[in-house]
């Protein structure tokens, strides 16, 4: 081994706690950009080959009722490369050991053979063979624990009929499945059943015919012109406007979810990398300036320039490599973990593989390798530009000057150990703003890594506190007239009944279109309140449409703009409405209308879709007991229960990403604050040495080194609240938070900000601890020795 190896050895070995820290720092960074990076890829690599496996369709549409001989005519469209009629229906389910009434929905499959389009994967059990079998989601039947063999209840075609579970099964279609009238999937309470087509088609009048059918496409055709044929084909049925694939809600979902991972992975890695590059330069750089003499020796002994520059860049790189080799460990396990938890608990893809490419890994030491070069390439240049005979002199004194408190004349109000705090952070301004800025960092990292969880409550008391002041939903299997309220009414402790009239939609404003479902809401409806930007309930009005921001911004109108309403149900009228009101909701693309004036544009008399309920509390299950027996009802939603779901549902996956981001933080916090820390006493360690001759006690001497750590925490706490909320901004901007399911509001709590606080100061205790054990290993008589 050359001797110039032998020395970055030793130097690495005399700043090793120092050279951990940074290592953590990058470990972090490359960790968290690996593992998402590596979970989002295995995760895509498994949907790609779920949705290939199980032929997921491209198209989808339904219709009210087509005849079978109909499915020639689609096939023959031109890009079809096959298809699947179905019959599909909502059911209102009796579930062993569950009081509640459940929601289902009824899909047929083939009586003989697999669909050729949607297909399931089957989990357990085996195929129905008998009209009364069924297989059932999976999710459903673990909310459960059903054993095969066990019977549901369910309402067809007016009456209750029992069906046997004889397998579970997964299904690309219904990856996130809500149940009617409800926007959170809810595996308890909603589940998809499988039935053959022979028995499920008579029990709804569909015979011979069809309501929902899937379509796969040849390689290359886009599917708008697909969707136009078909609608023009299926118009006459009933047709309710085909969707492609991008639109349908659970691939929808699957997708947002990708893109809150592509989001985190650029911005929560960038300041581990940010804070790493800084850290090598600040470090590279106090190495440089201490060695001088040891710089001169290596040139004068004949070492180049470039093997000289090369000495610390090996130092830097070994660095780079124990953090990347860290982190790859890092992601190993936390890629892993992730993957885990997203395909079981969220996607329930049934074959996923953590893979972690060679590319990744690769492409993750580039960007590490890169922020490093950044961050040290000015302190690496001084070796060259440093002479022989000039590095052989002590590096010039830096001019010293009062300070600004002492120019203004309040130096006197200050102890003399807090003078020499100033001045060192006055004199030195580059590395204090640094030191702040990786302090500030950390803070941010906190910040908004935990501001989602208090977005989301927020988000849950509009929606549910505000917005839906209902006990119950009810959601009737067709639309019915406003006499069906008196047999809600009449059901067990109901005290209240509203009625709601949801029509399908499609919106048209000038070359933009979306598909929404239109809500009608009584005038003087108490229920459910509309709410404006400001979240003041404002009056439903009698004419117009009441849209949502993020529908106003998709289809880029305000108020006053006229918007084209192209019904998909009834009558299929198309009406012209003007924007009547901007509302906020946080969740979908929401279009409220008056319920008499939205009957009215539908040319029907006062129908609606079902109705929200007010109930007593202690008579509850009585209520629900009672909605079984009641055909018309096809699908029930308890907000109690939705609210619980949601909140397991945020504990789970926030409440993890929550300690994951605090372990992060804490990590960065320390790598900053412990170098600054070792940094000031390696500058400063013959003053502090002088003042204990000088009779100072061991006490005050540690108080001016952590009084300066102490500065840098108060000055860099608030810039990272500051810089955490500008960063939370832009995290509610991006697509992953702000799309058409559902937008992430700027909401930070201030808990987030204490979280925060407490985070970074107990990094800053641990660090300050970690300095005061060096400084009280200092010799004092060999640091007076040492030649300045």
């Amino acid at each position: 081994m050359a001797a110039i190896d032998t020395k970055a050895l030793r130097d690495l070995w005399r700043m090793r706690v120092q050279l951990l820290a940074i290592a953590a720092v990058v470990a972090a960074g490359a960790g968290l950009f690996l593992a998402m990076r590596t979970t989002m890829r295995s995760l895509q690599h498994a949907q790609a080959d779920y949705y290939s496996r199980e032929r997921f369709a491209h198209v989808f549409a339904s219709c009210r009722r087509a005849p079978e001989h109909i499915a020639r005519k689609l096939r023959a469209i031109p890009g079809v490369q096959d298809l699947q009629t179905r019959v599909v229906a909502n059911v209102t389910l009796d579930v062993p050991g569950m009081i509640e009434a459940g929601a289902g929905r009824l899909v047929s499959i083939p009586d003989h053979g697999r669909p050729a389009v949607n297909d399931f994967r089957l989990r357990s059990g085996r195929l129905p063979r008998y009209d009364e079998e069924v297989i059932a989601s999976e999710a459903f039947v673990l909310a459960h624990d059903l054993p095969l063999g066990a019977t549901i209840g369910a309402v067809i075609n007016g009456r209750w009929q029992r069906l046997r579970l004889v397998g579970t099964a997964l299904t690309p279609e219904y990856t996130y499945a809500p149940g009617p009238g409800s926007i959170f999937p809810d595996d308890r309470r909603f589940g998809v059943l499988w039935m053959l087509r022979r028995a499920l088609g008579p029990g709804f009048d569909m015979e011979g015919a069809f309501n929902d059918v899937s379509f796969r496409l040849e390689r290359g055709v886009l599917s708008r012109s697909v969707i136009q044929r078909i609608d023009s084909i299926l118009d006459r049925y009933g047709g309710r406007g085909a969707i492609a694939r991008a639109d349908q809600q659970s691939h929808f979902f699957v997708e947002n979810e990708f893109a809150q991972l592509r989001t985190q992975t650029v911005m929560l890695p960038t300041l581990f990398l940010f804070a790493a590059a800084f850290l090598l330069n600040v470090v590279v750089g106090r190495i440089v300036s201490g060695q001088r003499e040891q710089i001169a020796v290596m040139k004068a002994l004949g070492y180049h320039d470039r093997e000289v520059a090369l000495h610390y860049a090996k130092i830097v790189g070994m660095v780079v490599v124990i953090g990347l080799v860290a982190g790859i460990v890092v992601a190993g396990w936390l890629g892993s973990s992730m993957t885990e938890a997203y395909a079981t608990l969220q996607f329930r893809f049934p074959d996923v593989t953590y893979q972690m490419a060679t590319g990744e890994a690769l492409w993750t030491a580039a960007i590490c390798a890169a922020a490093a070069g950044i961050g040290t390439l000015g302190a690496i240049r001084r070796t060259f530009r440093l002479p022989p005979a000039e590095a052989m002199r002590p590096e010039a004194p830096p001019s010293y000057r009062p300070t600004l408190l002492e120019r203004v004349g309040l130096a006197a109000l200050l102890t003399p150990a807090a003078r020499m705090v100033v001045r060192e952070l006055e004199r030195k301004p580059w590395r204090a703003a640094g030191s702040v800025l990786g302090i500030g960092m950390a803070t941010a990292l906190v910040v908004v890594s935990t501001f989602a969880f208090g977005a989301v409550q927020h988000m849950l008391r509009v929606q549910f506190g505000l917005t839906q002041r209902e006990d119950v939903q009810l959601t009737l299997a067709e639309p019915r007239a406003t006499g069906a309220l008196s047999t809600l009414e009449h059901l067990p402790g109901v005290k209240r009944v509203e009625p709601f009239r949801s029509v399908a939609a499609r919106l048209h404003a000038g070359p933009r279109q979306r598909r929404v479902a239109i809500q009608g809401v009584p005038a003087d409806s108490t229920l459910h309140a509309v709410l404006d930007l400001d979240l003041n309930e404002i009056p439903v009005p009698r004419d117009g449409l009441l849209l949502s921001r993020k529908l106003a911004e998709v289809l880029d109108v305000s108020v006053s703009d006229v918007v084209r309403v192209e019904v998909l149900d009834g009558n299929r009228p198309t009406l012209e409405l003007p924007v009547a009101r901007i509302l906020e909701s946080y969740f979908g693309l929401v279009a409220v209308m008056e319920l008499g004036s939205l009957c009215r544009a539908l040319h029907e008399g006062p129908n609606l879709s079902g109705a929200r309920l007010i109930a007593d509390a202690k008579r509850i299950d009585e209520l629900h007991r009672a909605v079984k027996d009641t055909p018309i009802v096809a699908g029930v939603v308890s907000k109690s229960a939705t609210v619980g779901t949601v909140q397991a549902l945020l504990d789970r996956s926030i409440g993890s990403a929550m300690t994951i981001s605090l372990m992060f933080s804490l990590v960065l916090a320390f790598g900053v604050l412990y170098n600054a820390a070792r940094i000031t006493l390696a500058d400063r360690a013959r003053e502090l040495a002088s003042l204990r001759v000088l009779g100072f006690r061991r006490s005050e001497v540690a108080g001016i080194l952590l009084g300066e750590l102490a500065v840098l925490v108060v000055i860099g706490l608030p810039f990272g609240l500051f810089l955490g909320r500008t960063l939370a901004v832009l995290f509610s901007a991006s697509p992953g938070f702000n799309n058409e399911q559902f937008r992430l509001p700027l909401v930070i709590e201030p808990s987030t900000y204490g979280i925060a606080a407490v985070t970074v100061l107990a990094a800053a205790v641990v660090s300050g601890w970690a300095a005061w054990r060096k400084l009280e290993s200092v010799d004092i008589i060999e640091v007076l020795k040492t030649r300045d």
